[in-house]
């Protein structure tokens, strides 16, 4: 069982025995840590979509360009 799914766990558990301040705020916890989770994982994604456009905007190189460099030095 992973981490969110034991914590939904503990907050129907506190719901059933009526401490529904605390399920509230169990569930609140873990709603923003997803939304967080979610934004900082897609900020990552961002940043490794333009790494990749920046890599993609270079000419290819052919491959005999190092044999090439090697006979003109």
């Amino acid at each position: 069982m992973d981490t969110f799914t034991e914590l939904r766990q503990l907050a129907d558990d506190l719901t059933d025995r009526c401490d529904t301040a605390t399920a509230a705020l169990v569930r609140k916890a873990v709603d923003r840590f997803s939304a967080w989770k979610f934004e900082a994982g897609e900020e990552s994604l961002e940043r490794a979509l333009e790494e990749r456009r920046k890599h993609e905007r270079k000419p290819p190189r052919s491959p005999y360009f190092n044999t090439c460099v090697l006979a003109i030095s």
